[in-house]
């Protein structure tokens, strides 16, 4: 379970080791509402006017995927 006001993810009551920034992450994907978020907007929401390398957000994607299992985040590659 994702606790904002905490920003926390518990299992089973017990909070889920995540840094700050996977935390971040993880609360600007579920604000989506599950919709298709594209990077750039991903990088908005979690680093707000900072220049970062797109290599930080598939390292901090990778860690929650180990934690809310594979499928949970899906990456979707736009062509055209």
């Amino acid at each position: 379970m994702l606790e904002l006001s905490a920003r926390a993810l518990l299992a089973e009551g017990v909070p889920v080791p995540l840094s700050g920034r996977q935390i971040d992450l993880l609360i600007a994907l579920v604000s989506q509402g599950g919709a298709i978020v594209s990077k750039n907007d991903l990088l908005n929401l979690v680093w707000p006017g900072q220049v970062v390398e797109e290599n930080n957000a598939a390292v901090h994607v990778s860690a929650l995927r180990r934690v809310l299992g594979r499928e949970s985040i899906v990456t979707v590659t736009c062509q055209g």
